[in-house]
């Protein structure tokens, strides 16, 4: 049966649908996302004074059971005693629970009977706040309305009444209620629309006054809530915080499959973890830091600088390659391949982008990681693309949902997300998305609204995000942080985790921006010693701050695990050109790249940098003039013949001769235009580096002879990893030095004199 075929068949009646779920019930029921629960889709922040409403005489509990409000049923309201929950293992106090449920009907489609389930939590000591907790997962579930965000006091210990709904649909609905147009509508935005008046008036039954300031928050799906709620309801809350919001959640879904489909070329089992081990994403994680660690001023385990990183590291150059069987210390040629397709982004058949593409940090060996892009691809995502997104919905084969994503049209799938059809009158991307990405309202209304996103995290990538936020800021005269900001996580992964720094206090702080003008330049992040994927080296009490995109944090000296020894700094490196000649993932791409970031060289006037062009005398000599920024005088006097005082390159070579590092010939020339061999490179760097070195009795390379020519600087550099001679085991010392060469040696010997 064709995909539309088999759409029509599941859209047609309940019989259909019966059929489809007696054979699913088990599987359909595990198919929640481990982010569905507010305790992991949700993170949080240390404790801190917010709201400004005097205080209140406690709700009478009992009384709010006979609360009334259009299309609501009230199941419940109990009091809680203090003690009963806790947070970070402090007690929250007494509060009222009321339970219930709004626009509760049977659908004519699927036979099922829905409502908007919600509880409402509401502090005996209110601050005159309520905060709406948008859930993650696929929802369907109530999760407890504390209002937890980050790493310190929840919403409801800060005395905010506190509101959690199930989106408009049960657990035991998912993903299937996709089948229902109302019911995917309220799990899109509706259930937060139809909520909020009904909570609000709540509020003002419980303490006999509307809440002073209201605010939506959430993590994953539930970042993607507060970013449609945002657009939607600007005028309905003061301020939004999202975390990891998944904002264009269709695309990444159907990005998931695709990545899948890449992942399983180089798996070797039906395991797609097996396309790449947890050795092998260390290996990966270890080659990212040792061009990128540094970027912003220490070697600490995080990449601050993504920009930066994305402009320096290649996994073509940089990860080993595997010359016999993969054992984790190398990649083959076929894994380095697909690992930078899927970096760089789903595509369609035709090259088109599907979805955005993803940073490289070193957060991906955090087990979430794995997770998300080998597991949730194969059990997770398809339901949700094929039940809730497509239109018109369909049922994924459910005895092989891997057999089902690897055969799987993706062109098809993506159309499918962009589809109406029938009772169907909103696409998922219409329903799913703010339909306002500019955000104008929230900007006309006064709101504010804090984005944070782990540059780890496997499934929403923090480059959409980064990409939305630069958007955003070129629309609003070049910086929309007065009312909208970006703070970007390293290492963290999805919400939370990774070898990161990923607890905050941004709801406070959030708060105290909303009520009290006070905008942030920053928020101090630190880690929770509870993650164990926090390295052992790494204080307990680490921490480091956030910064608002795009500035990095910046080390400025002091204690290495203190956040106050970092200042946020805007990138003012020199735009790094984009050679015409040096491609993305080609040889000598990231070497070739740090050589132009650094100033060493720019290039040609026509936009190539010509790696394969040899080096000559002059050039070696300016290249390591460049690179050590002696400021030398030039003497009045020429020391060679063939060299005149008005060439170009005449500072540089008069510098290197006097330091010893060239000696030119005997005939008192310098032979400028002659070309470098890589055995007389190596002498020059040797000479600059003068280095304690015992040259071995035996020679690494086969084509080297012991004592011979240049052999005791090769064999230094050998020693170092600054030269690592061919695959075949020769150095081939005789061949012409080429740029791209050059350009591998000085970064290779920058990261040597630098320790890294």
């Amino acid at each position: 049966m064709s995909s539309v075929a088999l759409r029509r068949a599941v859209v047609a009646g309940a019989a259909t649908v019966g059929l489809l779920l007696s054979s699913s019930g088990a599987a359909l029921a595990s198919t929640s996302a481990p982010a569905a629960s507010a305790a992991s889709a949700l993170s949080a922040t240390p404790a801190a004074t917010v709201g400004s409403g005097p205080s209140t005489d406690a709700p009478d509990c009992a009384a709010l059971a006979g609360f009334e409000f259009e299309s609501t049923t009230i199941i419940g309201a109990e009091v809680v005693p203090a003690g009963t929950l806790s947070n970070r293992g402090e007690d929250i106090g007494e509060h009222c629970l009321v339970t219930g449920q709004m626009n509760e009907r049977t659908s004519p489609v699927d036979g099922e009977e829905y409502a908007i389930g919600f509880e409402m939590r509401l502090p005996k000591d209110w601050s005159g706040q309520y905060l709406y907790q948008a859930n993650g997962g696929m929802d369907g579930s109530v999760s407890t309305a504390v209002g937890q965000v980050g790493g310190g006091e929840s919403g409801l210990q800060m005395g905010m009444a506190v509101i959690s709904s199930d989106a408009g649909h049960t657990g035991s609905q998912n993903p299937t209620f996709g089948l229902d147009p109302q019911a995917r509508l309220d799990f899109g935005y509706q259930a937060v629309g139809t909520l909020t008046p009904m909570a609000k008036a709540l509020v003002e039954e419980a303490y006999g006054s509307a809440p002073e300031y209201s605010y939506l928050t959430g993590g994953s799906n539930g970042g993607r809530h507060t970013m449609v709620g945002a657009s939607r309801y600007a005028d309905e809350y003061d301020g939004f915080l999202a975390l990891a919001p998944g904002f264009n959640l269709p695309q990444a879904a159907v990005a998931q499959l695709w990545g899948a489909q890449q992942w399983n070329t180089v798996a070797t089992s039906d395991d797609l973890n097996s396309a790449l081990t947890p050795p092998e994403r260390v290996l990966l994680a270890d080659a990212i830091l040792a061009q990128c660690d540094e970027l912003d001023g220490l070697a600490d385990g995080l990449v601050q600088d993504q920009a930066g990183c994305g402009k320096v590291f290649s996994v073509a150059d940089h990860v080993p390659t595997c010359e016999a069987d993969r054992d984790g210390t190398c990649l083959s040629e076929e894994q380095k391949s697909v690992v930078t397709t899927v970096f760089a982004g789903a595509t369609a058949s035709d090259g088109t982008a599907l979805y955005s593409s993803f940073p490289y940090d070193p957060g991906l060996v955090d087990p979430g990681w794995g997770f998300w892009k080998f597991n949730a691809s194969i059990a997770l995502d398809p339901m949700a693309v094929g039940y809730i997104f497509s239109t018109l919905p369909y049922a994924p084969a459910l005895n092989s949902l891997r057999d089902f994503v690897l055969d799987l049209d993706i062109d098809e799938a993506n159309a499918s997300i962009y589809a109406t059809e029938g009772i169907y009158t909103e696409s998922a991307m219409e329903f799913m998305t703010p339909p306002d990405l500019e955000f104008n309202d929230l900007k006309a209304s006064g709101g504010k609204m804090m984005v944070i996103h782990g540059a780890s995290d496997g499934v929403f990538s923090s480059d959409d995000t980064s990409a939305w936020y630069r958007d955003l800021n070129e629309t609003h005269g070049g910086d929309a942080s007065d009312f909208v900001q970006y703070y970007e996580v390293p290492g963290m992964g999805h919400v939370s985790g990774g070898p990161a720094t990923d607890q905050h206090d941004a709801l406070a702080a959030l708060a105290s921006w909303v009520e009290d003008g006070d905008q942030p330049e920053r928020l101090e992040a630190w880690v929770n010693p509870a993650n164990d994927q926090v390295p052992e080296d790494w204080s307990s009490e680490r921490s480091r701050p956030l910064c608002v995109y795009p500035a990095v944090a910046t080390y400025t000296g002091g204690d290495a695990e203190s956040a106050a020894s970092f200042d946020c700094v805007e990138d003012t490196s020199p735009e790094v050109p984009d050679f015409s000649d040096n491609l993305p993932g080609s040889p000598y791409y990231a070497p070739v790249q740090w050589m132009a970031r650094t100033g060493l060289s720019l290039g040609y006037a026509d936009g190539t940098f010509r790696k394969s062009q040899a080096v000559t005398r002059a050039e070696t000599a300016a290249f390591l003039y460049r690179y050590m920024g002696p400021d030398a005088e030039a003497p009045e006097e020429s020391p060679f013949s063939d060299v005149s005082e008005s060439s170009g390159h005449f500072t540089a070579i008069a510098w290197a001769a006097t330091e010893d590092i060239t000696r030119g010939y005997a005939d008192g020339t310098f032979r400028p235009a002659n070309s470098v061999t890589r055995g007389e490179f190596a002498t020059l760097l040797y000479r600059l580096e003068a280095p304690e070195h015992q040259a071995p009795a035996t020679s690494p390379f086969k084509d080297l002879s012991v004592g011979g020519s240049n052999y005791e600087a090769i064999t230094w550099l050998a020693s170092e990893g600054i030269s690592l001679g061919d695959t075949d085991g020769s150095y081939n010392q005789t061949a012409p030095v080429s740029r791209g060469h050059i350009s591998a040696f000085l970064q290779r010997y920058d990261a040597f004199v630098n320790g890294d």
